[in-house]
């Protein structure tokens, strides 16, 4: 597995990963310093939760805020309900359930009605635990004693719990890998040592508060710098990218041929899948080649450290890959449900049956010398995809180096700038 900056394994162990293994292993190594910072480490706690809950709203991260909710619920029955220290593992328990649930949540959209149901919830699960701690807290201490033993190891229901809640984290994030799923699978995991009720409990939770913070900032960051619809980099990632260049590499400018009539036969949402289809193709393109979505049916690869000759092999490579996965277009009859949430649009002619089709891309490809900058390139390129166009579409055509930009004149030392 890749360890580029935008991969399943770096987004697993950066920045979490590291910050909670970092953490656990200073705990085990002086458990007597943090018995010393409980009180201290109680007002801390609720401090960083309440600014990491902040950051989250900001952020408009609805799975951070509500994990942090949980957080902050088990801290405040931890601290003021006074539960035995010899329940705090079930306390651990109860988090997990939360994080597992939140796998239902929908993290498109930050919803309070959501965060209002969410309270609500939290506030039955604590009332029925300590109604029930209350009422008979030797049924806890027994199931706590009531252990499984194998050859290598013993396990009891809280371990069976916490490790079923952990294993459905890791499922979610191994289908679909996001910053935060891997901030609720890191978050969970800092929260281990309470398993086993470590007087550590206040400290892991702060700790769980700090990476679900990191998983909202992580997220932030990746909507930043990539398109929601197809999950290439966007924009900004291939202006850094071009400032990043070498001497050496090509720049080729990919544009779906006939996009407009796939929107206006079959629907924008059709379009969108040819969007997504291409994109999918385009993010295994050979040659060291990054690509990018720069907007509308527009992308963009850059191989970074290569000549002309090798870019357009396997630019061609990924066009003819694109033409010769079919396509099958649906019109608007092919869902009879109806959707009251969505505004009726105006009628048209569209198809109404399932279309088998293909996509195809026009690619225009230019080279750089050591004179040449990216700005040129980017011109170039965008010229010979012009120009593929007009000859046809369905092509990979190539550009002459663009020459470089005359240096800008400075104004005489009497001259007055032009000012528009």
């Amino acid at each position: 597995m890749s360890l580029s900056s935008h991969s399943p394994l770096r987004q697993l162990i950066f920045p979490s990963g590291l910050l909670v293994i970092a953490a656990l292993c200073s705990l085990a190594i002086a458990p007597p310093l943090a018995q010393t910072l409980v009180e201290p480490a109680e007002i801390m706690c609720a401090a960083l939760l309440a600014v990491a809950a902040m950051l989250a709203v900001r952020l408009r991260s609805l799975r951070v805020f509500l994990g942090l909710i949980s957080l902050g619920a088990s801290l405040a029955a931890l601290t003021l309900m006074e539960i035995p220290a010899a329940l705090h593992p079930f306390c651990t328990v109860l988090i997990a359930i939360d994080f597992a649930f939140l796998l239902l949540v929908d993290d498109a959209f930050f919803d309070w009605l959501a965060v209002a149901w969410w309270s609500g919830l939290l506030f039955v699960q604590w009332a029925v635990f300590l109604a029930a701690v209350r009422w008979d807290a030797s049924f806890f201490h027994s199931e706590l004693a009531n252990r499984i033993n194998l050859e290598v190891f013993s396990f009891g229901i809280v371990e069976l719990m916490f490790v079923s809640a952990g294993l459905a984290l890791l499922g979610r994030f191994l289908f679909a890998a996001d910053a935060v799923g891997s901030g609720l699978l890191w978050g969970l995991l800092a929260l281990a040592p309470g398993v086993r009720g470590s007087h550590t409990s206040v400290a892991c939770i702060a700790l769980s508060g700090i990476v679900l913070a990191l998983a909202a900032i992580e997220r932030s960051h990746w909507i930043a710098y990539h398109d929601e619809l197809t999950g290439l980099p966007g924009r900004r990632a291939f202006n850094e990218a071009l400032a990043a260049l070498g001497e050496n590499y090509a720049i080729a400018i990919v544009d779906v041929d006939h996009f407009k009539k796939f929107n206006d036969t079959f629907g924008h949402e059709t379009g969108d899948q040819v969007l997504r289809k291409v994109a999918a193709q385009l993010a295994h393109v050979g040659g060291g080649g990054r690509a990018f979505r720069c907007g509308g049916e527009e992308f963009a690869i850059v191989f970074a450290e290569s000549d002309l000759d090798n870019a357009f092999d396997h630019a061609e490579d990924v066009r003819l890959n694109i033409e010769e996965d079919g396509f099958i277009a649906r019109g608007p009859a092919r869902s009879q449900r109806k959707r009251p949430d969505r505004r009726e649009r105006p009628k048209r002619a569209m198809h109404q049956r399932a279309v088998v089709t293909s996509v195809t891309v026009s690619i225009g490809i230019a080279e750089a010398d050591d004179r040449s900058q990216p700005e040129d390139v980017v011109e170039a390129a965008d010229k010979a995809l012009y120009r593929a166009k007009h000859n046809g579409r369905n092509r990979v055509e190539r550009a002459l180096t663009p020459p470089p930009r005359a240096p800008k004149r400075a104004p005489a030392r009497n001259e007055l700038p032009v000012i528009r």
